[in-house]
């Protein structure tokens, strides 16, 4: 090989570095766009909502344990002669058939029919009191505290997203709603705990105002719509949001004292704090 051609391949291999060095490549530093992330859980079968990747973790203080609201004289030929109210979100129930009370309707125990849904009256999810024990255990008036989560699926969180959904209670109730960048479903240890889920976005009725007293700032009676919007991210990360369903230091619900054996009784306190989330949405414009 000649010199002459050796120095011309070394002069060509030399202006096409300088010139590759001088390409303007600072677009390959530039992540690529992250795509929005959109979905809504109307909850009409909760079964599908957890195959969707929703969870629940229950952590009452103390434990609380299923209910059955079975009618006095059941028809067992009846789709609807039984509720159950569980420790946990839950699909929400249907109201006991009426036409098995021909003499007195059923004592005020109507389930709210669901805000949203082309299914059924009981698409949404649901849970109450009896997440604890709250008809005591030792001493008379031991306390309860709630704290029962509904855990999103993975979810693409970025600021500026939105969080959308309805929900109701007829009674005391608390709702929070927290964010997760962790992407674990921790949510601590106890009824206190709130685990990898450290930014709180909603805090409604923290203050245990009732309707009564206060209907202002009291838990809405009637499917209520509330927005949030995410904040507290330093970039784009795959996490989880989680409904918290909150109650600290409660007294144990009134027995009757006329007839303590009244089932009814209990069954009618509990009914009165079934709290329901529907139509559960996060848009994103990004």
């Amino acid at each position: 090989m000649s010199n002459f051609f050796v120095r011309n391949l070394l002069f060509c291999a030399v202006i096409a570095a300088v010139f590759n060095a001088c390409k303007d490549d600072s677009n390959l530093a530039i992540p690529p766009p992250i795509v929005a992330q959109n979905y809504t859980e109307s909850f009409d079968n909760f079964q599908e909502a957890y195959n969707n990747g929703w969870r629940t973790n229950n952590k009452s203080t103390p434990f609380g344990r299923k209910w059955y609201d079975v009618a006095e004289a059941p028809n067992f030929g009846s789709v609807n002669y039984v509720a159950i109210y569980y420790p946990e979100w839950e699909q929400a129930q249907f109201t006991l058939d009426s036409a098995q009370f021909p003499n007195t309707p059923f004592p005020g125990r109507y389930w709210q029919n669901a805000y949203g849904s082309q299914r059924a009256s009981n698409g949404y999810a649901a849970t109450s009191i009896a997440s604890a024990s709250v008809i005591g255990i030792g001493a008379p008036l031991s306390k309860f505290n709630i704290s029962n989560w509904l855990i999103s699926p993975e979810t693409l969180l970025q600021n500026g997203d939105k969080i959308i959904f309805y929900t109701y209670s007829k009674g005391l109730c608390r709702l929070q709603l927290w964010l997760n960048t962790s992407n674990t479903l921790n949510v601590g240890m106890g009824a206190f705990g709130s685990g990898d889920f450290t930014i709180k976005l909603l805090d409604i009725d923290s203050t245990y105002a009732r309707v009564e007293t206060n209907p202002s700032i009291a838990f809405p009676t009637e499917w209520t719509r509330f927005e949030a919007e995410v904040t507290g991210l330093e970039k784009p990360v795959k996490g989880r949001f989680a409904f918290r369903h909150f109650l600290e230091d409660q007294l144990p619900i009134k027995i009757s004292t006329i007839d303590p054996n009244n089932i009814d009784t209990i069954y009618t306190q509990i009914h009165k704090s079934v709290i329901g989330i529907d139509e559960v949405t996060y848009k994103s414009e990004h």
